[in-house]
This record gives C-alpha cells, sequence and structure tokens, in this order.
C-alpha cells in the first residue's frame, strides 16, 4: 500500500503537471486538498545523462545543446525546491566528438555509470549507432535533433522531439514549387539523415511535376571540390530557367562547399535552398566567414526550420534567459532540449523512480499533452513529434548584420505553406 508521504509527493507531481500543461483548474485544485507532510523528506536525485558534441567541427551545436541543459536543469531544481517537490536533476554531459563513433563511446560510458535517462543532440547518423545499445541495455533517450525516418520505430527507446523528414522533406518540396522552380539540382549528406531529407524531397516534388538531378556526398570530407563541380553541371544541363540548388548538409562541409561556389558563376547565378541543419550557429558571422555569407545573401539561401508559428511564452523566458547566461540567442536545438529535460522532470516527479519503461510510458503520455517552448509535443506510435510547423527563412544582411529572417511557415495541422515575402 503506497505510504501518505508517497501518496502526497506523487500528487504533487500530478499537480505540477496540471499547472505546467493545462489541466482545468478545478481538476488541479483538487489535488492541493492531501494529507499534511512530514517536515522532512528526503531528496531524491536523478542523474540525467546528456550526449552532445562538444568538439569536432559540429561543436557550435552541441554546445548549445549543453547550455540548454545546464539552464534548464538549474531551472527545474529551483521550480522544484521553491514548490518543495522533493525530485532534483543532476546533468552528467559526454562528449559525442561530431562523430557516431564518439556517440556510441559516449552511450556506453553513461550506461556504465548505471544512468538509465538520456537526452542529447544525436542527429541522426549518431541516434542510429547507438540505437542497439541503449535497445539492449534499457536506457531511455530523447534526441533533440534527430530527423530521419530510418528511425520511425514503435516500441524502442529512442524517442524524438521534433518530427521524422518524411515532413520536412515535403514542405521543402512546396516551397520551391511554389516559388516557380521546377528543376532542382540536390547535394545531400549520404548518411541517415541526408538521405531522408533526400527521399520524400524527391517523390513529392516529381508528385509535383518536377524534375530532380541529384548527388549525395561524403560525409567529413576534407574538401568538396569535385562535388561542388559536379553539381555546377548539373545546373548547367538543366539550363538556369526555373532551376533552383536544394543542398541538405551539415554547417561546417555547407561552408566548404559554399566557399567553391561562390568562385562558380553557374551556382552564384540560381537560388539555393536549405533544411534546417544549416539554420544554426557557426555559418553566418561572426562565426562563419563573411564571403560565404555573402554569397548566401546572394543566392537568397531559403530553408525550412522546425518551430512553432506562434511564439510561446515559454519560448520567449527561455531565449531571453539563455542570452543572460551565455550572452547569445540561442539558434538551433537549445529549445527543443529545454522541452525534452523539462517532459523528463515532470516524469521522475510523478514516477518516484527511474525505471525506464516507467518513465517512457510517462513520457509518451505528458509529451501529448505538455505545451513548452516548441509548442505542442504530441508524439505518434514510434515516440517521434507527430505534428511540427515549420519557419521558412532566408538569409539576409540588415544593417551590417546577417541573420536568418523569417519570411513565413509552414502550418503541419492544416497542411499550408505560406511565404509571406522574398
Amino acid at each position: 500500500m503506497m505510504s501518505a508521504t508517497s501518496s502526497k509527493w506523487k500528487i504533487l507531481a500530478y499537480l505540477v503537471i496540471g499547472l505546467l500543461i493545462g489541466i482545468a483548474v478545478g481538476y488541479a485544485l483538487s489535488l492541493v486538498i492531501v494529507p499534511a507532510a512530514p517536515a522532512t523528506v528526503a531528496v531524491k536525485e536523478y542523474t540525467i545523462g546528456m550526449i552532445a558534441d562538444l568538439t569536432g567541427e559540429g561543436a557550435d551545436y552541441g554546445i548549445e545543446v549543453r547550455d540548454a541543459g545546464i539552464l534548464t536543469v538549474e531551472e527545474i531544481n529551483s521550480f522544484f525546491a521553491d514548490n518543495k517537490i522533493p525530485v532534483r536533476l543532476k546533468l552528467e554531459v559526454e562528449d559525442s566528438k561530431t562523430t557516431v563513433e564518439g556517440a556510441v563511446s559516449a552511450a556506453q560510458s553513461l550506461g556504465g555509470k548505471g544512468i538509465k535517462i538520456i537526452v542529447g543532440h544525436l542527429w541522426s547518423g549518431q541516434a542510429n549507432g547507438i540505437k542497439s545499445y541503449i535497445d539492449s541495455h534499457k536506457i531511455f533517450t530523447v534526441s533533440t535533433s534527430s530527423t530521419s525516418p530510418m528511425l520511425s520505430i514503435p516500441n524502442d527507446y529512442l524517442f524524438r522531439m521534433q518530427a521524422p523528414d518524411s515532413i520536412q522533406g515535403r514542405v521543402l518540396a512546396n516551397l520551391i514549387w511554389k516559388l516557380g522552380y521546377s528543376k532542382v539540382a540536390v547535394i545531400y549528406r549520404n548518411d541517415p539523415y541526408g538521405s531522408g531529407v533526400y527521399k520524400y524531397f524527391d517523390e513529392e516534388f516529381k508528385r509535383l511535376g518536377g524534375t530532380i538531378k541529384s548527388l549525395a556526398y561524403t560525409p567529413d570530407l576534407p574538401d568538396y571540390s569535385s562535388e561542388v563541380l559536379q553539381l555546377s553541371s548539373m545546373v548547367k544541363e538543366f539550363g538556369g530557367a526555373n532551376t533552383a540548388v536544394l543542398i541538405i548538409a551539415f554547417n561546417y562541409e555547407a561552408i566548404k562547399m559554399f566557399d567553391k561556389a561562390r568562385l562558380d558563376p553557374t551556382l552564384s547565378g540560381v537560388q539555393w535552398f536549405s533544411s534546417e541543419s544549416l539554420k544554426g550557429p557557426g555559418i553566418l558571422p561572426p562565426a562563419g566567414p563573411p564571403e560565404v555569407a555573402d554569397f548566401l545573401v546572394k543566392v537568397r539561401l531559403t530553408g525550412t526550420y522546425p518551430a512553432s508559428l506562434t511564439e510561446t511564452e515559454l519560448m520567449k523566458k527561455f531565449v531571453e534567459n539563455f542570452k543572460a547566461r551565455y550572452g547569445r540567442e540561442p539558434k538551433a536545438y537549445g529549445a527543443y532540449t529545454y522541452d525534452a529535460l523539462w517532459v523528463v522532470a515532470l516524469c521522475l516527479s510523478a514516477a518516484g523512480s527511474e525505471d525506464p519503461d516507467t518513465i517512457m510510458k510517462l513520457f509518451y503520455n505528458l509529451a501529448s499533452k505538455y505545451t513548452g517552448a516548441t509548442g505542442l509535443t504530441v508524439l505518434d506510435v514510434n515516440g517521434d513529434r507527430a505534428l511540427q510547423d515549420y519557419q521558412i527563412w532566408e538569409v539576409k544582411k540588415l544593417d551590417g548584420t546577417y541573420d536568418f529572417k523569417v519570411i513565413g511557415g509552414w502550418n503541419g495541422a492544416a497542411n499550408e505553406l505560406i511565404v509571406s515575402s522574398q
């Protein structure tokens, strides 16, 4: 039988959940009528593993995830302390070094320390690499950036805060078609992420009536001169009219390609498009080279990014706190990290344990009712985000500053594309 103390704290945990995700006030108020708790209740501390690219060419993304994680855990612990909820979180961070092998090593290190829950950057190649380990060792894992449809698998231990690219690929196709382009030269990363975006873009763009030439490139090469020459040839074969370029790449690889493409008259004379992976720290000044940024402005690089079309109050608060703490705005996956950790914290406070199977069931149910910084986090049967809006952005230079200017969006619920300006 549940003790009065444990019963009280479970009820308080559900009260917190109700307040955060909007359960009716009458129901929430009914929960506060509980037996008095003892003056002292032991606080339980749970260690959450975090995997992030802190070194290597993708460190800009991973550092943001880590910094968002530190900030969020502090906020959670402060909230729980203020509300006398005896649960605290602690982060154990491992560097995945921008490699699949680094992610596998990080997961094994965390698992070896007895950690049962991991939240991480974990792009799709990394998520795929650690999947057999986390499944076999029953480690509940939440990726804040993985989107490959290859990983949309039910009843496993990998959950994802973003929708699979079966959606994003179709959004890109409709965006490019709507803007008047019927021929597209595509260069994409030959890994689960790039191949996933490309597959669904290819299907949708051809369904709309478009024509595609494509080139899959090998990740992490020191130079992409040959690939840029091939891309230029593809555009020449299409001819300039109604032709665009789509790049599906990581920013550090894309910078190498852009640096070559800016010197190519053919590639400088067509509009470029991108998936969400290029909207983030590292590609625009001051971190990125200004000559590359000038090229992106010239070719009007336009892309998608998974984000609510209506900025939530939690997003405003998160951005404000992140900027105050670190002196910069979060650009990529920080807000998804924020939501993932909050839902995990609510699950732990409700469960009273870190049993992975219990947490997994609670996470699925609570995420489907939680509206966080990134909007409503309802999940599908695969543990992936089910509904996804996308912002449409374009690289612009305004008053001497380069930025990703939002010019429209995709309403996931209505399957509607709106481009406000070009």
